[in-house]
């Protein structure tokens, strides 16, 4: 019990994040929010035949929400990334907004709108506990801030980790490993035949009659988003993998035109130690041309 207790305060320890950079996440995510505010209006013009709500927490509902329920919906989030802009109430105000995202998600996908953005919605809430309100906020300021450890940063890229596990499961049941099946090319395939939602290089990704490349594509995809299940047990591992992952989103706009955009800054939290590398690179590169210019200066 002592060895696995280590074990997983080493890890806990891995995971932690200065205040400060949580606190740049916390404001980028925020004016991300203001920017770009979802917009749940549309629910209330379809007609009520078609809200069929998922087994869950929203199949007692009988009708979609009235035009200023999910009005009210839209301008509390908000009012509440304003808040969550300038860090006031940060930890009740992360988890309130994440509620308020929450029920304007089950209102949608009670209309069959599914989407990859869950992760964003409870986001907030894993960063109230990690303490993103405690540098550049009011909360910080008037000494309102909460003392957090890394555990909570652990639990967000288990979360993150299994997320992505239960994308890649279902393609390889369905089967995406089948040597004679281009899964990634059908799906390309089948958005240019209905020519609704199209990445920007559909066409000429499609156009590549290469059968390895598809091949390795589909490999590729399962193994991006499935092995990290594993590499969140090793901090530098997930980190790179994290990495690679954002190129394949990358892919999947330009294919797709699913754009992850959103999702940079739910994966950033775990980047710090990547920027305090480049930053020590660039502090000793400049170091050592401050000495050079000295030695010049001298000779």
């Amino acid at each position: 019990m002592d060895v696995a207790a280590n074990w997983i305060d080493r890890l806990t320890e891995s995971y932690r994040v200065q205040p400060l950079y949580l606190g740049i996440i916390r404001i980028l995510f925020a004016l991300h929010m203001i920017i770009f505010p979802v917009d749940y209006t549309w629910t209330a013009r379809v007609p009520d035949s078609f809200f069929q709500p998922r087994p869950g927490l929203f199949s007692w509902m009988t009708a979609a929400p009235d035009l200023w329920f999910v009005v009210v919906l839209q301008v509390a989030q908000i009012l509440l990334a304003v808040l969550l802009l300038v860090g006031f109430r940060t930890f009740h105000v992360s988890l309130i907004l994440t509620l308020t995202m929450i029920i304007g998600a089950g209102i949608t996908y009670s209309f069959g709108k599914l989407d990859h953005f869950i992760l964003y919605e409870i986001f907030p809430a894993f960063m109230a506990f990690a303490g993103w309100g405690h540098a550049l906020s009011l909360d910080a300021r008037i000494g309102r801030a909460r003392s957090a450890s890394g555990f909570p940063m652990l639990l967000w890229g288990i979360t993150v980790a299994f997320a992505l596990f239960t994308a890649a499961l279902p393609k390889t049941l369905a089967g995406w490993l089948d040597p004679a099946r281009e899964a990634s090319r059908a799906f390309i395939a089948r958005d240019l035949a209905e020519a609704e939602k199209l990445g920007p290089m559909a066409n000429v990704i499609f156009s590549l009659d290469i059968h390895f490349f598809w091949k390795f594509l589909d490999y590729a995809t399962i193994f991006a988003e499935g092995w990290l299940v594993i590499a969140v047990f090793f901090p530098m591992l997930f980190r790179w993998g994290l990495l690679a992952l954002l190129i394949f989103h990358a892919g999947v706009y330009l294919s797709l035109g699913i754009d992850f955009a959103s999702y940079f800054l739910l994966y950033a939290v775990f980047f710090l130690p990547f920027f305090l590398w480049i930053r020590r690179k660039f502090s000793r590169l400049s170091g050592r041309h401050r000495m050079a210019t000295q030695r010049l200066a001298r000779s």
